[in-house]
């Protein structure tokens, strides 16, 4: 797969080293960009991988750039990987919208066209992208999984459905229940992607409902934060649900809720060290 990989750019950070990637990706049908940061640019072990998902309209610069995550994964030795938030190019479908099509691929498999030959997020999180990742010193059989809104949402709900692939799974104010009447976003792209926002392949999809069926069984730690004074928190993101799903099935979260705080990367990069030190603590770091 290393043949594959167009290096993009590295620069040196914290004595470890950020990379973009570009390969043609066989699950997107498209080409894709992603991000790594190794802790040490001459490793003499395989780090554990911790996922970082985005949000709509966002690519893997952002974190990466904004979020002030690089300084702990050094510090605690985990290898961050950073995927874009959908497939892109001039044959993906596309909408003149920030909150659907390209940028904004929920982390799903699409199965209505236009859209199911490229936007299967969900396959390549789980499968394409580990396996990109197999000829760099990464082990990522140690893995956990963390997001920001959409992907907070995309975390939460890959990690629900393979609780065997993570050690942990930690969300930014996510899209909670993206298949309820009060969630637009939500609404919007599930019925697009998957033909309905009401059926059992959207319900798949949306971690409140997840965690209702198969969340007694999910025994890695959670963690939630959430913004008090983020815009979308009473109107599209509804954190709380999952929370109290989670209660009514007897699974722990660890729900904060922050006075002032919006839904920016202000927000994120404030919070970003508890959370990977939370999933540095999972994987033995």
């Amino acid at each position: 797969f290393l043949d594959m990989l167009e290096v993009l750019s590295t620069v040196k950070a914290f004595d470890g080293t950020l990379t973009r990637y570009a390969f043609d990706s066989k699950t997107l049908n498209s080409r894709t960009v992603f991000a790594v940061f190794l802790p040490n640019d001459a490793p003499s072990e395989k780090f554990p991988a911790l996922y970082y998902l985005s949000g709509l309209t966002c690519t893997d610069e952002n974190v990466s750039q904004k979020g002030c995550a690089l300084r702990a994964c050094a510090e605690r030795g985990v290898a961050l990987i950073m995927p874009d938030t959908s497939p892109r190019g001039d044959d993906v479908p596309n909408e003149d919208s920030y909150d659907f099509a390209q940028g904004a691929g929920f982390y799903l498999d699409a199965t209505e066209a236009p859209y199911d030959r490229h936007y299967n997020m969900y396959s390549f999180t789980l499968e394409e992208l580990p396996s990109a990742l197999n000829e760099l010193p990464i082990d990522t059989t140690r893995a956990s999984i963390f997001g920001h809104s959409m992907g907070g949402h995309g975390a939460l709900t890959i990690a629900l459905k393979n609780p065997e692939r993570f050690q942990s799974v930690s969300a930014f104010a996510p899209v909670s229940n993206p298949t309820a009447s009060d969630c637009p976003w939500g609404r919007k792209a599930l019925t697009a992607y998957l033909g309905s926002a009401d059926s059992a392949a959207a319900k798949a999809c949306d971690a409140t409902e997840l965690m209702k069926s198969v969340g007694k069984s999910f025994n890695k730690p959670i963690l939630i934060d959430q913004g008090a004074a983020d815009s979308f928190y009473a109107t599209q993101l509804y954190p709380e649900r999952f929370v109290n799903a989670a209660e009514a099935v007897g699974r722990d979260v660890t729900f904060r809720l922050h006075d002032g705080y919006d839904h920016s990367y202000y927000f994120v990069s404030t919070f970003m060290n508890d959370h990977i030190d939370f999933h540095a603590k999972a994987l033995g770091r």
